[in-house]
């Protein structure tokens, strides 16, 4: 693990810093925080591969607990955009419980990014939270001149600026650039990522390449375990906690399961069918 420190360089021996709430609700969200900075692109190794995927692709994905579907999230690749005369990626995440789940803790969020047309690093990131009680609308700019992300959270009026590492992405951006990478199983994957209060080095293994079945279809798939000592919330406080992700081990990488054991119970996301 290694953060910055006021000069934007790495310290040898940090301490360990949360990240994240870790909502179990979210479990889809949290693979979010897995991407590597220093893993081979499948683009820049094959230009002639088609691409992971394009604007207009749509994701869906079901929330259970305990056996119990909680709720549901969708990823999106919106329609590109201009700055400035280049072209830049727009994608969008919203996650929510189901007419059950309303009832003890109802969930509304929508996460929305930009980023550079090769996804190396993010222009905007921009989260409404609606969980239960707490409600926030929070927005990150990214100031590369300065190495800088400006954090803003408009319900309360909250500011914070913070230093950032080169090619940092934010937490919907990175979900997307793992799918650019190519896998080598027992690699060990590094990248910056930023919520616009903290920089911090996510870290993923790529442990095994095994068939499994989701919602009755068989996938090839890279399996992915993640480090989870510096994530927060109730993961933080699940003395074993595990968390383990299934991506297709063809070029689109599409993440198809996710898993989670922790303090509160075991968790699942499965992509839905077409």
């Amino acid at each position: 693990m290694k953060q910055l420190n006021k000069n934007h360089r790495f310290t040898k021996t940090p301490p360990s810093i949360p990240f994240g709430t870790g909502k179990p609700v979210f479990l889809i969200a949290l693979i979010l925080t897995l991407f590597g900075g220093d893993i081979r692109s499948a683009a820049a190794e094959n230009s002639a591969s088609p691409p992971p995927f394009e604007a207009g692709e749509k994701l869906t994905y079901s929330l259970g607990w305990q056996f119990i579907t909680v709720g549901y999230a969708t990823t999106e690749v919106l329609a590109d955009e201009e700055i400035n005369g280049r072209k830049v990626r727009r994608f969008r995440m919203t996650a929510r419980t189901g007419a059950v789940a309303d009832r003890i803790f109802k969930v509304r969020d929508t996460l929305t990014s930009l980023t550079e047309y090769d996804v190396c690093r993010s222009l905007r990131f921009s989260k409404i939270q609606c969980e239960g009680k707490t409600k926030r609308n929070e927005s990150l700019e990214f100031d590369w001149e300065t190495l800088t992300v400006h954090y803003h959270e408009a319900l309360k009026g909250k500011r914070v600026s913070t230093p950032i590492l080169e090619k940092t992405l934010d937490p919907l951006s990175a979900f997307y650039f793992v799918r650019l990478q190519l896998f080598d199983i027992d690699s060990v994957i590094r990248g910056p990522l930023t919520d616009g209060k903290r920089c911090k080095m996510a870290e993923i293994r790529v442990t095994a390449r095994e068939q499994i079945k989701v919602n009755g279809k068989k996938y090839d798939t890279f399996r992915l375990v993640p480090d989870l000592k510096d994530v927060g919330g109730v993961f933080e406080k699940s003395k074993d906690a595990e968390m383990t992700i299934w991506v297709t081990s063809d070029h689109r990488h599409i993440p198809v399961k996710m898993t989670s054991k922790v303090i509160v119970g075991n968790f699942v996301a499965e992509l839905m069918p077409d």
